[in-house]
């Protein structure tokens, strides 16, 4: 997964949705967008990616992040209709607004991490891995401290277009419309152990493994119509990577106690 910085400088486009953009992410924990990607034909699905807010006026830093849903294409350039530019469908899992929420601030970013360039002239630029990782360590204790979280981990978030009645839609891995709020509410009740192997981050890997596990949907997208509302108890359960991806090897998914027998037969031979 390569990691891109995109940039945002409100004297050159103004983002009239900002606001809805940024109320609906707090509502839904994640909002969908498109942004130009410069140059660069080479992000893929699943790729990372940071927006600076840059600009004569501040504040400006990191104002979002999130995941590469698709790779570039070509569309109306934003200021300009007779012209073309390239762009990427993604989605935020942090979007901050910068009138009344504090950005990962660009002085401190230039000095912990001077050889990444943080004044770009346009979208697209890659970050080195070394570079990335610092600024996720430093990205995570900047939105920790005012009080937010990413509610979905890389692959819960990005999955391959699925064709639903008709029209393209991109879902979450195993999830229809998953409100983060649910998944909360899911891990509350049935706790953060895998519920196929009984595998525990907390217990393997101590304080970098807690609080993580996938959510696994029941219900088929097939039975699921356009208002259907999640029960967080009925339909998650919490489901280590391994066994999520072993539930679906199989179309439809094999159920939890399906992927348990399998791997008490595994044990046997």
């Amino acid at each position: 997964m390569a990691t891109y910085l995109f940039t945002w400088n409100p004297t050159k486009w103004d983002w009239e949705t900002l606001e809805e953009d940024s109320a609906s992410y707090r509502r839904r924990g994640f909002v969908d967008g498109r942004w130009s990607c410069g140059v660069t034909k080479r992000i893929v699905p699943g790729d990372r990616v940071f927006l600076i807010k840059l600009g004569p006026h501040k504040p400006t830093g990191i104002m979002a992040s999130g995941f590469a849903l698709s790779s570039p294409f070509p569309a109306p350039h934003y200021s300009d209709a007779s012209k073309t530019a390239n762009y990427i469908d993604l989605r935020y899992d942090i979007l901050l607004n910068p009138s009344d929420e504090k950005l990962l601030d660009r002085d401190i970013l230039e000095e912990v991490l001077p050889d990444v360039r943080w004044s770009p002239q346009g979208s697209g630029i890659t970050i080195p891995p070394d570079a990335a990782a610092r600024l996720e360590e430093m990205w995570s204790d900047q939105i920790a401290s005012i009080g937010l979280s990413p509610s979905k981990s890389p692959d819960e978030i990005v999955a391959p277009e699925r064709y639903w009645e008709g029209a393209v839609r991109r879902i979450a891995v195993d999830a229809y419309e998953r409100d983060p709020r649910a998944r909360k509410a899911c891990l509350k009740h049935h706790g953060l152990t895998c519920c196929v192997c009984g595998f525990d981050f907390a217990k393997a890997y101590g304080d970098l493994g807690k609080g993580f596990i996938h959510v696994h949907h029941l219900q088929q997208l097939s039975d699921i119509g356009s208002k259907y509302e999640v029960d967080p108890i009925s339909d998650l359960v919490p489901v280590c990577p391994n066994c999520h991806a072993m539930l679906h090897k199989r179309n439809p998914p094999l159920s939890p106690e399906d992927l348990r027998i399998t791997i008490k037969k595994a044990n046997k031979s």
